[in-house]
């Protein structure tokens, strides 16, 4: 039996083991899974039985606030749910805990085999990755549910799409292909209609497994790789101008359609984190340093632990230098409230623990997008904006079906981390109540369809490979830049939508709520390649050796420190640490930073260098040395890999010419406890730095000339 321990701090795997229990995983509520030594659990009985005698044993038993069995309803996930009514035989996954080394995972997988027989449809076998699927009898699923070395068992995932028909206007027939540019992306979906007019000698497409017949594509992987390719169709369309100039897509097939199920699935028995990672590998190889996935479940993240496809993806990010965009997927209309609620309360219902984000989108060193409005009125085909048809969200506003924040913790892990546009939804009185549409077309999403020009429909797929095309046009500009200066750039780049802004003065809830919802904002194609008069950005890509801190000398120009202005100083960091999904850490490690003014640069090192990684704040002469006013704060993006935080610096004593022209950024590695076991060769993390300064309220003002001269007068 497994047994659910939940401790007031950390439980050592050796105190753990000498209780005669062995470490399966835990969770970031300091909840641990524990398998006893032995059938009866002989060892640690006798224990437990002495601590209440005697209280022998303290050190351990008095961290412990409960202990409870792993049962049958803990091992049941999606799909599988008490209420849902289940058609046998049932295609299933069954997770297992992950095993220490080879031998371990064997015996744990014959347990299972055992159990399924013939039902065995496929499997992966390393130790970390255990996972087996079978088409089960009843008896068999509640032999399963039963089974020690079982971690969960649910039904395979389904991305989450739903393309509908949209409306093709005949006068959009002429529209000609304008000439591409530099630049690849790649795009993981359904298939693609590669003979598009608009897609003519763009895409480069392979299927994952190629060896099978696939069925016919759905409009959905034609409408993402539309939007990789060319960023914004709406835009062009409306004012009559020219189309973007497209990049290259490398598109991979993993999902079809199922007819008999009625939604997308993996057409093959092997586990979908291997489809994923064949698929990226191979894009890769072809060419784009940039992955759009927007194949979402279709319910929440629900934790204890990540699955498969989610630290997969994390560790492909760290081991191919990739970025891997991800939409956050969508809140289904059997989640959403009353319509009348919905309008009156949106966007409350998202904050709700079922409209969190689903995976594999919970990824922590990926580009997790949400979507936001870009129409907020309805329209009929003809045009007509009736009264009758009520937009949820108002332009900029967070979509009505957006998942939002938190990431794999409760708190520190920003998740999305940027939104883009993906359209919105609409309700319309018929008879006697009102129904909501996701393809109104005065508000969903425009892209590429088939055997029409173009389609529209909404949802988070089509906001993520907008996101995707603006850091595939990064890597383009900057083929030297690794992806994590390429998400810092592109984070860097993202501006809070109207609707989400905060005034100086907000609470830090609402700051909150709003970093939950849309992240750290919308990103755009020109700010995250370009410096202006007024904007200039300065970068770092490089490494720190962990467990150290690093100090970054940031020039800033006596013109930009004087006098009152709408001034920003923003900072973004990325940084791609290994993972492992059943640690409550799931991170190896933290990094954070810390700005500084006013200081002499051996006092800051020596302040620095006495000072504990993991300790309280720096013990500073004064106050106002440390730059207070970075939002989000240190603690709300501890535990996020992209941590984007600016100081709105517009009163003319924010800044002081007199605090010098140098500010200083200190970088901080920290590692957790299990990184130095499970990752020998762990002693440098690789980390990218974005830093800006602008100013909105003077444009005349040459900032971008200044700090050359800054930083050619240095060298």
């Amino acid at each position: 039996m497994v047994f659910k321990i939940s401790a007031g701090s950390r439980l050592t795997d050796d105190a753990l083991r000498n209780k005669g229990l062995q470490h399966l995983a835990e969770s970031s509520g300091w909840d641990y899974f524990v398998l006893p030594h032995d059938d009866n659990a002989t060892s640690f009985r006798d224990a437990l039985e002495a601590y209440r005698r005697s209280e022998v044993g303290r050190s351990f038993f008095g961290l412990i606030k409960d202990i409870e069995p792993y049962g049958p309803e803990d091992r049941r996930g999606p799909g599988l749910e008490s209420d849902q009514t289940l058609t046998f035989p049932l295609l299933v996954d069954i997770h297992l805990w992950p095993a220490s080394s080879g031998p371990d995972a064997r015996e744990r997988l014959a347990s299972v085999r055992a159990l399924l027989g013939e039902q065995e449809l496929a499997s992966d076998e390393q130790p970390a990755f255990l996972l087996v699927r079978g088409s089960v009898d009843e008896e068999t699923l509640s032999g399963l549910l039963v089974l020690p070395v079982v971690e969960r068992v649910r039904v395979p995932p389904s991305p989450y799409m739903s393309p509908t028909d949209w409306i093709g206007a005949s006068a959009l027939d002429a529209v000609e292909q304008p000439p591409s540019r530099s630049g690849v992306v790649g795009v993981i979906d359904d298939g693609v209609q590669a003979g598009h007019p608009l897609l003519q000698g763009l895409v480069d497409s392979f299927e994952v497994p190629a060896e099978r017949a696939w069925a016919p594509p759905t409009q959905h992987g034609t409408m993402v790789a539309g939007l990789a390719a060319y960023g914004d169709f709406e835009s062009a369309l409306r004012d009559g101008a020219s189309l973007p100039s497209p990049i290259r897509v490398v598109a991979a097939r993993v999902v079809e359609n199922s007819a008999e199920l009625g939604k997308a699935t993996y057409p093959t028995a092997t586990p979908e984190h291997r489809i994923l990672e064949s698929a990226i590998r191979e894009i890769v190889r072809r060419g784009a340093r940039v992955v759009n996935i927007s194949l979402s479940d279709r319910s929440r993240y629900a934790g204890p632990h990540v699955d498969h496809r989610t630290e997969m993806l994390d560790q492909l990010v760290r081991e191919l230098d990739v970025v891997i965009v991800a939409a956050s997927g969508n809140v289904g209309e059997a989640l959403l409230p009353d319509v009348e609620e919905l309008h009156a309360g949106h966007p409350g219902h998202l904050l709700d623990d079922e409209s969190r984000v689903a995976e594999p989108a919970i990824a922590a060193n990926c580009l997790t997008v949400g979507s936001v409005a870009r129409s907020g009125q309805g329209a009929h085909p003809d045009g007509d904006s009736h009264p009758q048809l009520r937009a949820v969200a108002e332009v900029d506003q967070v979509s009505p079906f957006s998942r939002s924040g938190p990431g794999f913790r409760p708190k520190g892990s920003v998740k999305p981390d940027l939104v883009h546009y993906g359209g919105n939804l609409v309700s319309q009185a018929r008879l006697s109540q009102r129904t909501l549409s996701d393809t109104n077309v005065g508000v969903a999403t425009v892209s590429l369809g088939f055997p029409d020009l173009f389609r529209a429909s909404s949802g988070t797929s089509f906001a993520a490979p907008r996101v995707a095309r603006i850091a595939a046009i990064v890597r383009d500009e900057y083929p030297e830049a690794s992806a994590n200066l390429t998400r810092a750039l592109v984070g860097l780049s993202a501006r809070v939508p109207d609707p989400h802004r905060t005034k100086g003065n907000a609470k830090a809830a609402e700051f909150a709520k709003h970093l939950r919802l849309v992240g750290y904002g919308l990103p755009e194609e020109q700010r995250a390649v370009e410096s202006l008069q007024n904007r200039v950005v300065m970068t770092f890509d490089g490494d720190i050796e962990t467990n150290t801190s690093v100090i970054h000398p940031i020039p800033v120009p006596e013109e930009f420190a004087s006098g009152k202005s709408d001034r920003t100083i923003a900072i973004a960091l990325a940084y791609d640490p290994p993972t492992r999904r059943f640690r409550r850490e799931y991170l190896a490690s933290r990094m954070r930073v810390d700005l500084y003014r006013a200081f002499d640069l051996d006092e800051l090192s020596a302040i620095v260098k006495r000072q504990p990684l993991d300790g309280d704040k720096l013990s500073l002469p004064s106050d106002r040395r440390r730059v207070q006013r970075l939002k989000p704060s240190s603690e709300a993006v501890l535990y996020s890999t992209l941590q984007v935080r600016r100081w709105h610096a517009s009163a003319a004593t924010s800044l002081d010419p007199d605090d010098g022209e140098t500010y200083y950024l200190v970088v901080t590695h920290i590692s957790e406890a299990w990184a130095e076991r499970a990752e020998p060769g762990y002693g440098r993390q690789r980390y990218a730095l974005a830093v800006e300064l602008e100013d909105r309220g003077r444009q005349q003002i040459n900032i971008l000339e200044r700090v050359r001269a800054r930083l050619r007068a240095v060298v």
